[in-house]
């Protein structure tokens, strides 16, 4: 019964990749790999004299594998589609069914290649995903604006890497709980965006404006934003994570 069960859910599992869900070719989901947790990059060091290893760490965790081991019906009608939609290069969002509440950020790995099942009408395939090591909030993608001095608060215990967008002119600092990034020679706004640490406006570079070295980051809790100078306002992306 269970299994069953089991085999109804499945029948009604997705995921959305390269914008498109796996449900809109018909793929039915046999068996998936989700919940992996990052592994700590960290390096053992043999040192002479002394007992055991030392542990290096690097400041990172290692980025995930995802794996979707799927069955296609009609599948001759379908390849060239999925193939299509499979080609997409670089990251994309992944959302599972499952897990609607967060995303990965994923790449496709490994090649195209289908098991054909009786006269080939049916085929399985595995579809594999290198993925960054956290997921995303859904909700870290909502937009903050803010007209005053104000704070915004992360609901995990881990840092974020948010996006700032600055309404001003002139010279400004923008100051993030106690630490100061100031921008200078602004037109109208500057984008400021940790996850990629780069400052532009639009598509244009604006590194020279940017005068700090480490990008503004939100800590777990309550985070207070400010700034000096003539801003109007500040629209904030946080891009919550966890592991």
């Amino acid at each position: 019964m269970q299994q069953r069960e089991r085999r109804v859910l499945m029948l009604n599992d997705y995921f959305t990749w390269n914008g498109k869900k796996s449900s809109d070719f018909g793929i039915i989901i046999k068996h998936k790999e989700i919940y992996k947790a990052p592994v700590r990059d960290v390096d053992f060091v043999e040192v002479p004299g002394r007992d055991g290893e030392v542990i290096l760490d690097n400041g990172r965790y290692k980025n995930v594998d995802v794996v979707y081991q799927v069955r296609v019906k009609n599948v001759k009608s379908k390849l060239l589609e999925i193939a299509n939609w499979l080609s997409a290069v670089g990251y994309q969002k992944l959302i599972d069914s499952d897990d609607s509440t967060h995303y990965r950020m994923a790449a496709r790995t490994g090649s195209v290649d289908w098991d054909y099942l009786g006269k080939g009408e049916w085929a399985d395939l595995e579809i594999a995903f290198n993925c960054k090591p956290y997921r995303s909030l859904a909700t870290g993608g909502t937009k903050t604006t803010l007209t005053a001095a104000g704070s915004i608060t992360n609901p995990t215990q881990y840092t974020a890497l948010p996006y700032f967008k600055i309404y001003g002119s002139g010279n400004f600092t923008l100051k993030v709980n106690n630490k100061s990034f100031a921008f200078t020679s602004i037109s109208s706004y500057i984008e400021c965006d940790s996850s990629l640490q780069a400052v532009f406006t639009g598509a244009s570079s604006k590194a020279d404006r940017a005068n700090f070295d480490d990008f503004p980051t939100l800590k777990a809790g309550a985070n207070s934003i400010s700034w000096t100078g003539t801003v109007t306002k500040v629209e904030i992306v946080p891009h919550w994570r966890e592991l």
